[in-house]
């Protein structure tokens, strides 16, 4: 699914050259949960904002699906974003005057889905995240978990193939960082790829892949998971 090809990334700051991102190679597969652990800093944003179609590298390819992202228009890479992935981040981006329904109907309603189903299936995906009681209350009527909940229905109401998360849980309470995790071990079972950037070592324990980012480039992550994703 994603091939990643000599890709470096690098800024100027103060008249000096600094390297972010250094991926002489890198494969995640359709289908797996991959976690980018490794302390503030060490490049895990701007892999998932290169894997997202949101940075071009300053070197190398991203290669999404055999098709090279940043060799697309910016029309066509936008598509491809529509089309495959979904993100989820620790700023849930809600429109705070629409419902907990409405913003998730708003995903759907810009795929074109009749109104009636747009009911039908945000209705449904908050009831799996346990919101079937919050349907009509307004971002600021949620609490910080629910919210990042709402914004997790949104995403996937499209059925996207891929998710890109960055942070999920990192201010949530225990309740909702369950709910979060336990839907994302849901979507990976019905074959969603996942690759989620965290702190945390109880979500980054979830994936079945590590990625381990240490000064922008991947280091062995499982004997350095425990010390440096917390």
């Amino acid at each position: 699914m994603y091939t990643v090809q000599n890709v470096t990334m690098t800024y100027r700051r103060r008249g000096q050259e600094l390297t972010a991102l250094r991926l002489p190679a890198l494969t995640i597969a359709k289908g797996e949960y991959a976690a980018i652990v490794g302390p503030s800093g060490s490049g895990k944003t701007t892999l998932l904002s290169l894997l997202g179609g949101m940075l071009s590298p300053t070197t190398g390819h991203v290669m999404l699906d055999d098709v090279s992202l940043y060799d697309l228009s910016p029309a066509d890479r936008a598509k491809a974003r529509r089309d495959k992935l979904g993100f989820v981040f620790q700023t849930f981006n809600l429109v705070p005057y629409l419902s907990a329904l409405e913003n998730v109907q708003l995903a759907l309603y810009l795929a074109g889905v009749p109104t009636a189903e747009q009911r039908k299936q945000a209705s449904s995906l908050l009831d799996r995240m346990g919101l079937a009681d919050r349907l009509h209350h307004k971002p600021s009527e949620l609490s910080v978990g629910q919210q990042q909940r709402v914004a997790l229905a949104r995403t996937v109401a499209n059925q996207p193939a891929i998710i890109l998360a960055d942070e999920p849980t990192g201010n949530l309470d225990p309740d909702s960082r369950r709910v979060v995790l336990d839907f994302f071990d849901e979507l990976h079972r019905d074959g969603c790829t996942i690759v989620m950037v965290t702190h945390d070592a109880v979500a980054a324990q979830r994936a079945s892949k590590w990625l381990h980012l240490r000064d922008g480039a991947i280091t062995p992550a499982a004997a350095a998971l425990s010390a440096e994703a917390a």
